[in-house]
């Protein structure tokens, strides 16, 4: 199953080529690599594959994001996801983000990102950020 999401998440971008997104965030938790689809130039949902230090750790994230702000060199947005983490406990969290892109063909840019954390065991909410890469494909016109 493992090897079928990971196919997946590699081949989506190349099979889907417009709007599509692929993207990697990369945290003190560790990485995540990324698929989004853009739909009408403000909502994002996006599929991540979180990747700890062991294989047995790999887990899916499900996004949904919105760009408050929506230029032609940055995107300003925010979102929501619930996920079941390690530890096995459900947890909400709302990410915040920038994307930024600083070259003339505004395909390849930098991500940032800072989230407030809310897991449902009670066990207190926590604060993650993580800084990344992002490459857009080509709209068709």
């Amino acid at each position: 199953m493992k090897y079928i999401i990971t196919s997946a998440l590699v081949l989506l971008p190349f099979l889907s080529f417009s709007q599509s997104i692929v993207s990697y965030h990369q945290s003190p938790n560790g990485g995540q690599a990324a698929y989004a689809y853009e739909i009408n130039n403000k909502f994002r949902p996006e599929i991540r594959l979180y990747a700890n230090t062991l294989i047995e750790d790999l887990y899916l994230k499900l996004m949904l994001n919105y760009d408050f702000i929506n230029k032609e060199n940055y995107e300003l947005y925010s979102g929501v996801t619930a996920f079941t983490g390690i530890n096995e406990d459900m947890t909400l969290v709302f990410p915040f983000g920038l994307n930024f892109y600083p070259f003339d063909n505004n395909n390849f840019g930098f991500l940032m990102e800072f989230s407030p954390s809310f897991p449902f065991n009670g066990s207190g909410a926590y604060f993650s950020g993580s800084w990344g890469i992002r490459y857009k494909f080509n709209k068709k016109e």
